[in-house]
């Protein structure tokens, strides 16, 4: 059996539970096992949130993710939260380099992109959660590019083009970083 557990990590408005929802359905239409979990503040704007998917070849029996193997993280307080709580990742940490500062992080393979930049660059700072995304799909190769694409399409019939290329985006900076998981 092969089980990926992956948390997303960031602050409300950030799409990290939409992330999380994308990245299950993608998996789902693999034909893998995917379940879903998600956690966040009391606040109504701008709390912490969090979306643990739990993707698997077999049936999933127990959905809940006590360490993650892959931690995406868009926020300094998801990074901190995570690993205050001993929820570090097990084989990648993934973050927004302009928001998340890792200079205390040991031991793990890490790849830093500009999400949050690149998508005020291209207009609209919410579609960062989706360049996060394709360098997921780029490093881990757990759920293909195709696949989460048409997910992403299918949820955002107009923006297409935006999300594809900041997706893309993605996708390019994780080549470059040479991360294999």
């Amino acid at each position: 059996m092969v089980r990926w557990d992956i948390s997303l990590f960031g602050f409300g408005g950030q799409g990290i539970i939409r992330g999380g929802q994308i990245l299950g359905e993608a998996a789902v239409l693999e034909g893998k096992d995917a379940a879903l979990t998600v956690a966040y503040g009391p606040e109504q704007i701008g709390g912490w949130s969090r979306a643990d998917v739990v993707i698997s070849d077999e049936p999933i029996d127990f959905p809940l993710i006590t360490k993650p193997d892959v931690l995406i993280v868009m926020s300094q307080e998801g990074l901190d939260r995570s690993f205050n709580e001993g929820r570090a990742p097990k084989k990648l940490l993934i973050y927004d380099s302009g928001l998340v500062d890792v200079s205390k992080v040991k031991g793990i393979n890490m790849v830093g992109l500009p999400a949050t930049k690149v998508a005020e660059q291209l207009g609209r700072r919410l579609v960062a959660n989706i360049m996060m995304l394709g360098a997921f799909s780029e490093i881990t190769k757990i759920v293909k590019h195709e696949s989460l694409l048409n997910v992403i399409k299918k949820t955002f019939p107009k923006a297409v083009e935006l999300n594809e290329r900041i997706f893309m985006e993605g996708v390019r900076y994780a080549k470059e970083s040479g991360v294999i998981v």
